[in-house]
């Protein structure tokens, strides 16, 4: 079983699965740490280590908002072989997450799946439409 986290600034991540929920139409088994703008991270850091506490007998994968960003920054050190962190997350590589979860695959090759999924999730719509006069 591949179990997940999302931790983002403020409540983006809530907001995320949210989303998701109402895409697919059922609860999403998601859980989110809205990362406290006037906190340490000492709070977040202690939520982060209680899930993989609570789910070391599974594979693990985080999302946080931004690469470099302080949710990003302090689960640095939680990855491992178990433990894959993707950075940048947005509903269509959180979707492509979801609906690819479950197919018995490999850990690293879904992390890569997701990649490619919110990567590809972003567009210049002009640039479809051509040049417009």
């Amino acid at each position: 079983m591949i179990k997940s986290l999302i931790i983002t600034h403020g409540s983006l991540g809530k907001e995320l699965v949210k989303v998701c929920e109402k895409i697919f139409e059922k609860s999403i088994d998601i859980e989110c740490i809205c990362f406290d703008w006037k906190e340490d991270g000492t709070s977040a850091i202690n939520k982060v280590e209680d899930f993989i506490e609570k789910n070391k007998e599974d594979k693990i994968m985080i999302f946080t908002d931004m690469f470099g960003g302080s949710p990003s920054n302090i689960c640095f050190k939680f990855v491992n072989k178990n433990i894959e962190i993707i950075t940048g997350i947005n509903l269509p590589g959180l979707l492509k997450f979801i609906t690819y979860r479950k197919k018995n695959m490999d850990f690293k090759k879904l992390a890569k799946i997701v990649k490619k999924g919110a990567i590809e999730g972003v567009n210049i719509i002009g640039e479809y439409l051509g040049e417009i006069k």
